[in-house]
């Protein structure tokens, strides 16, 4: 069966701030939750890549434990039917906004393309830090249409989450939160097809809430 919000936690890394204790605690959390240390994202029992039909709510996002939250929408990544190379003006969209949404000092990410992959990833991993948990919401993600430039983005950005994450989590970067991914209006898509500019290609397993 597919898991509720309530059946979501944050990953946690053993060097991530933990969260402030309530004023009171509601009944049906009077038995705290064993802490689990994240020794890298890629474990077979980890699970931090989610996909939901419709919309969340803050109401959602609270049940999920979450406290912080840094929101995208696909939406603006895809052109118009009429641009002419439409995957190149989406992957200078989606790299802005990344850069935006994760609040990355210095020079703007140029483009989400093979050849500045490896300096999004290892600058995307400030933006993971010194939150304790982050929950990534990709609005309008509807993967699953290899037409669709705005789609490949979503794919793309997700790789570059992460690749970083992973390298991060390994190499016990102080402060690291834990990260999970929420694919909004996303139905049955048990995998997320990356495909970068070269070719090159790899698959994330979904979970659907």
């Amino acid at each position: 069966a597919s898991p509720t919000m309530e059946d979501i936690k944050p990953r946690r890394p053993a060097s991530a701030r933990t969260r402030p204790e309530a004023a009171s605690v509601p009944k049906e959390e009077t038995t705290p939750l064993p802490a689990v240390e994240d020794d890298g994202v890629y474990d077979d029992d980890e699970t931090w890549l989610f996909a939901v039909h419709e919309c969340m709510t803050t109401e959602d996002i609270a049940k999920m434990g979450f406290t912080n939250v840094i929101l995208l929408n696909a939406a603006r990544w895809r052109p118009e039917e009429w641009t002419e190379n439409p995957e190149d003006v989406a992957s200078k969209a989606a790299a802005a906004d990344a850069h935006y949404c994760f609040g990355i000092k210095g020079p703007i990410f140029e483009s989400l393309t093979r050849g500045d992959k490896e300096d999004i990833e290892e600058r995307l991993v400030a933006g993971m830090c010194g939150k304790g948990d982050v929950l990534i919401v990709i609005q309008n993600a509807t993967p699953g249409d290899s037409s669709d430039p705005g789609s490949k983005m979503v794919g793309r950005l997700v790789d570059c989450v992460e690749t970083a994450y992973s390298r991060a989590s390994e190499d016990m970067v102080d402060d690291l939160a834990g990260v999970s991914v929420m694919l909004e209006r996303c139905a049955n898509t048990p995998v997320l097809t990356c495909v970068w500019d070269d070719g090159t290609q790899r698959t994330l397993e979904v979970t659907e809430v």
